[in-house]
């Protein structure tokens, strides 16, 4: 059944971004449209940020990866993601390395912080998509409730907040609780 779309690749989303001055990820070959972050958004994901870079620089050989860039989940059709945060080992990366482009490689890591206009089971794909492609763990946060909800494919989610110690075996020696990432908000 022909629906009339037209969709588009990876590499002609990338051409049309450079021309694009809003935010949008590619999904499924068809270009969507993201609303701009709040001050929230932006005060988490600087904290998760600094959190994450001061982990990097105590000696765990990686890159973190910020502002919504371009991570290729899905060919034919394809989807381009971009993640709040992500965090990639200098293992997983040599093959990107001086290269433009889309990650294709499945991050060790990626953070989704929730926006206002975030639809719960859209957000629930994404993570759905990204555990798929190979990401081995995924946290969501949200500044109104200031939880963190840490996804894994291999367990049920947890649900983390206030005092409780965010840490994980994908990020060893990371610790932080968890209301570390919400100040400001």
């Amino acid at each position: 059944m022909a629906t009339g779309t037209t969709l588009i690749t990876a590499e002609e989303f990338m051409e049309l971004c450079e021309e694009y001055d809003g935010l949008c990820e590619l999904v499924r070959g068809e270009i969507q449209e993201m609303t701009r972050p709040s001050t929230e958004h932006g005060l988490v994901c600087g904290n998760l940020a600094y959190e994450l870079g001061h982990w990097i620089r105590k000696g765990h050989p990686g890159f973190l990866v910020t502002n919504d860039a371009g991570v290729l989940t899905e060919r034919d059709p394809d989807t381009v993601r971009g993640p709040d945060l992500y965090f990639v080992s200098e293992q997983r990366l040599p093959k990107q390395r001086g290269r433009r482009g889309w990650m294709e490689v499945p991050p060790d890591h990626c953070v989704e912080v929730l926006s206002p206009s975030d639809r719960w089971k859209d957000v629930l794909d994404k993570v759905t998509e990204y555990l798929t492609f190979g990401v081995p763990e995924v946290w969501v946060t949200d500044p109104d409730t200031q939880h963190l909800h840490f996804f894994r494919p291999d367990s049920e989610p947890l649900l983390l907040s206030g005092a409780a110690e965010v840490s994980s075996a994908r990020l060893p020696g990371f610790c932080a609780p968890a209301s570390r990432f919400f100040e400001g908000c």
